[in-house]
């Protein structure tokens, strides 16, 4: 019961005096997640030519280029 009681004074005593500010991180974070969305996607282009090229290259038997 006592950890209960104590959990309740801190939330209410806690006054934000410690709280640490992760917004410079959080903006990192967001920008290196948008550079690994556009690789990704310059990825999936590419192999996708990739394979467009080696299907054009090697055709399936019986089918010409």
């Amino acid at each position: 019961m006592n950890k209960i009681l104590n959990q309740f004074r801190r939330i209410y005593s806690d006054d934000g005096r410690h709280d640490v500010n992760f917004s410079e991180r959080e903006e990192a974070l967001q920008r290196a997640r948008r550079k690994v969305v556009i690789a990704t996607t310059h990825l999936v282009k590419a192999s996708e030519r990739l394979n467009a090229a080696a299907l054009k290259a090697f055709p399936a038997k019986g089918q010409e280029n």
